[in-house]
């Protein structure tokens, strides 16, 4: 009993939600009342429920599908960038593959053109970057330095309109009439015909050097040097840069010389080699040297 009244008392302190609920409208004849049972309270209550609950798992289900649908158009993003970068690796590739072949002809290792140094500096987001991108970094990075130092490599005429009349490698003196070896190639024409430098550089001597009479030495980098002999004017100074293609002196007949000529030596390491080669024109290379020209804003350093 004391249960039963405890639980009446209880209920007595709130009002009833639900109870029969009685209504009256005018219906232009007359009034009329009609009733709203308990049972029909509690069915239209449940089905808004219904609707509530229904709208509430379909905006969860948004919130979840949105994501993966952003994540979707994700992977496909990256898919189509790992495939430029692949795209991109294959042509960095083959451009290395075309210059590095130029100049295996001229007897020249590619990697001469390609070494780098300085101390270590890591940066942070290169640490953990993608292995593709990194691969591609590297890919071009070795291309530029390849391409950047053709620069230094002479690959066209340091005369013009001149007759080749002595070839590198052991020839007659035309002093003494006995064997000896000719460290460069003669090519004679009038007196002050203009010379010019052959590759991007710098000015190591312009001076009288024994039977080279007066000559111009440039230092070209990586190891490789020019050298215009038996010249009746140098115009250019020790220390000064020269471009491929400047006027850098006039032919004459100065030192160990039988008439008007020059005489034009390469030099890899300190070491003549055949000049021909350098001489012959090859477009790839000289389209690549006029590129990384353009690149680097100036002549080749060392």
């Amino acid at each position: 009993m004391t249960n039963i009244a405890s639980t009446t008392n209880r209920a007595g302190k709130f009002p009833a939600i639900f109870k029969r609920r009685e209504f009256f409208y005018h219906d232009g004849k007359g009034l009329r009342r009609f009733s709203l049972s308990v049972e029909a309270q509690l069915s239209g209550a449940a089905l808004m429920l219904a609707l509530l609950l229904w709208s509430a798992l379909a905006a969860a289900k948004l919130m979840i599908a949105a994501p993966d649908g952003r994540v979707a158009q994700m992977e496909r993003q990256v898919q189509s960038m790992q495939a430029d970068v692949q795209a991109l690796k294959r042509h960095a590739a083959q451009r290395y593959g075309s210059t590095a072949a130029a100049v295996e002809k001229l007897g020249l290792a590619p990697e001469r053109f390609t070494g780098t140094g300085g101390p270590f500096e890591a940066v942070e987001p290169l640490k953990t970057a993608d292995p593709n991108f990194k691969s591609l970094f590297t890919s071009w990075k070795k291309l530029d330095q390849l391409e950047q130092g053709t620069i230094a490599i002479p690959s066209t005429m340091p005369v013009k309109g001149t007759a080749l009349t002595s070839k590198y490698g052991v020839r007659s003196d035309p002093f003494q009439g006995r064997a000896a070896m000719h460290a460069g190639v003669d090519l004679a024409g009038p007196l002050g015909t203009p010379i010019y430098a052959t590759a991007d550089g710098y000015v190591e001597r312009s001076n009288w050097v024994g039977g080279y009479g007066n000559l111009v030495e440039l230092n070209h980098g990586k190891g490789i040097q020019t050298r215009y002999g038996h010249l009746s004017k140098a115009l250019v100074t020790p220390g000064q840069r020269v471009k491929r293609g400047d006027l850098i002196a006039l032919m004459g007949s100065t030192g160990r010389s039988t008439g008007s000529h020059l005489h034009y030596e390469v030099r890899i390491d300190g070491k003549a080699v055949n000049p021909i080669p350098f001489m012959q024109s090859n477009e790839y290379l000289a389209a690549v040297q006029r590129r990384a020209a353009l690149a680097l804003g100036g002549p080749g350093g060392n």
